[in-house]
């Protein structure tokens, strides 16, 4: 109950001192971090982490006392459910040289393109849903991967798991994550395959709601204007 407080406090701190919807990535995980900043656990291992105050919360160390992690020397990160790779792939500026450098002249494409050209591609790169702490270990495994069934599991950190293509995460997180893929399709169209859907609604029945999740939500939907339905609906019902 005290940390639900705790974050209805910190949303009527955002607003009062004027934040907006972020308009890039490092505004996005400023604001995460402070809506996180009543329980520091990161969400796919839930290991308690603490941020370094020699640094102004620049670094942060992980206690894989706290959960099931084996690998040391930890840090949290903030990672993209789904990545830009992902959600950027049908973007002109990801695929063609639609770029071109005011140094060099060449013309270029990738991610440093997309964010010149393309306001879709930075409103979603600054999308607080899409943006959770995990361990460094599972960003680093993680790569481009997208979540999804990991049938033979080629890596694991604590109860992740890892292949060539997918990540998938253990079944007490599978309707976060789910959850986060239905939004980002229903808002910006990410052209998910049926077998994609059908995958993160079971994943999403799997795994309901939880209080900590409505709670972060309603901070997000307050700072950006525009709820996660697939999370408000599972709110309802609490």
């Amino acid at each position: 109950m005290i940390k639900i407080l705790l974050l209805l406090v910190m949303s009527t701190l955002l607003f009062a001192r004027g934040y907006h919807a972020p308009d890039n990535r490092s505004q996005a995980k400023n604001l995460v971090m402070m809506v996180y900043l009543d329980d520091k656990t990161t969400l796919l291992n839930g290991c308690a982490y603490i941020y370094d105050p020699t640094t102004c919360m620049n670094r942060t160390f992980v206690d894989t006392a706290t959960c099931s992690v084996n690998e040391q020397n930890q840090s949290m990160v903030w990672m993209q459910v789904v990545p830009d790779i992902f959600y950027g792939r049908n973007m002109a500026c990801m695929n063609d040289n639609v770029c071109v450098s005011e140094f060099t002249g060449k013309a270029f494409k990738g991610e440093r393109c997309c964010r010149r050209v393309n306001s879709t591609y930075r409103q979603m790169e600054a999308e607080l849903f899409n943006l959770i702490p995990v361990v460094s270990a599972v960003a680093e495994k993680r790569k481009d991967k997208i979540f999804g069934e990991v049938k033979t599991a080629k890596e694991t950190v604590g109860g992740v798991k890892f292949d060539e293509n997918f990540i998938e995460p253990p079944d007490s997180v599978k309707g976060n994550i789910a959850r986060v893929y239905l939004y980002m399709d229903e808002r910006y169209g990410l052209q998910l395959s049926s077998a994609q859907k059908e995958l993160f609604l079971r994943w999403h029945r799997l795994d309901a709601v939880d209080q900590r999740e409505c709670s972060i939500a309603k901070v997000f939907t307050k700072v950006q204007g525009v709820p996660n339905n697939w999370i408000e609906e599972g709110c309802k019902s609490r």
